[in-house]
């Protein structure tokens, strides 16, 4: 079963084009809200760890983890990134 989310009805407003009853899946409304707000603030727009509120939505669905969840990879940052390597160039002291 997918991950599904429905807005809360005391944050609705902050979503005009959800409908609180509804269920939707959740990778729908985080790539709705995440074009919203790169639409409203530009290519500068920034983003907490989650794009869905925890608050702001309800929750149903998905598969369940097995085990300890501890150095799983569950979050938009936690994507591969590449280690960032300083080299210093120069003269040895």
């Amino acid at each position: 079963m997918l991950r599904e989310a429905q807005v809360n009805s005391a944050f609705a407003h902050l979503y005009p084009s959800l409908d609180p009853g509804r269920w939707y899946t959740a990778a729908a409304i985080a790539g709705y809200v995440k074009g919203t707000r790169i639409i409203q603030e530009g290519p500068e727009a920034r983003f907490p760890d989650r794009i869905l509120p925890g608050n702001h939505f309800r929750f149903r669905g998905g598969t369940p983890r097995r085990g300890s969840s501890l150095g799983l990879r569950s979050r938009r940052i936690d994507r591969y990134r590449p280690a960032r390597t300083h080299l210093r160039i120069g003269r040895a002291s």
